[in-house]
């Protein structure tokens, strides 16, 4: 039958044993030991710890290290995964990839163009803003077809007035039943290079920064 007094000596030793071993989280079995040794040197002579709350702690101790070792063995498969997709990411460097946009360049006045899809036909509306996000141009591009679409904005804001060279933000909308639903540009080009940036994975295309899940479509 255990007692206060053997199982001290028994939890004294089997926490020296663990002394070696190196702290891995803020609360690991050594900290459960020491919490229970501290428990058994303060207790009660007189009301000692009976077994069942003994058997309880001592199963906690067995779910604290089941949960410790998940914990590992879920790190291991994410670092598999880290680096499976840095071998995947390799691969991609001088493809042509098809990514998901909302930012033109405006050079000497010329813009890019703007591509879009679309499911059907629709009303389409292309917003242009600068990077504060201020509306500087709205045009309202009627119906088009479903399929691939494009839009050459001229560089000038809604008086008519040429704009500054720079990068700005767009928003393609489809009309419908009233309402502004917003649909997504694209824009094709050559990866450059491969970044992690925080383990998450960003392309260089054409000179612009886009995360991974980004892209849509790769050309072989």
């Amino acid at each position: 039958m255990f007692n206060s007094v053997s199982m001290d000596d028994v939890y004294i030793n089997t926490l020296q044993a663990y002394k070696n071993r190196e702290i891995k989280k803020e609360l690991d079995k050594e900290a459960f030991l020491e919490l229970l040794v501290t428990q058994l040197k303060n207790q009660d002579p007189t009301e000692p710890l009976d077994n069942k709350d003994l058997l309880i702690q001592l199963s906690q101790l067995s779910s604290t290290e089941q949960i410790m070792n998940m914990s590992n063995a879920v790190q291991e498969m994410v670092n598999s995964q880290l680096a499976l997709n840095k071998l995947q990411a390799v691969s991609l460097l001088g493809k042509e990839v098809v990514v998901n946009s909302n930012v033109i360049k405006l050079e000497s006045g010329v813009a890019e163009t703007i591509n879009f899809g679309l499911d059907n036909d629709s009303e389409v509306l292309v917003e242009i803003y600068d990077t504060n996000g201020n509306l500087v141009s709205s045009q309202n591009l009627g119906v088009k077809n479903a399929g691939l679409n494009s839009f050459l904005w001229n560089g000038r804001d809604n008086n008519g007035t040429l704009l500054a060279d720079g990068d700005y933000l767009y928003g393609v909308y489809v009309i419908e039943n009233g309402e502004k639903v917003l649909t997504t540009g694209i824009k094709s080009g050559t990866v450059e290079a491969v970044k992690f940036i925080d383990n998450e994975l960003y392309l260089l295309v054409d000179g612009r920064i886009y995360p991974f899940s980004a892209i849509n479509e790769v050309s072989v």
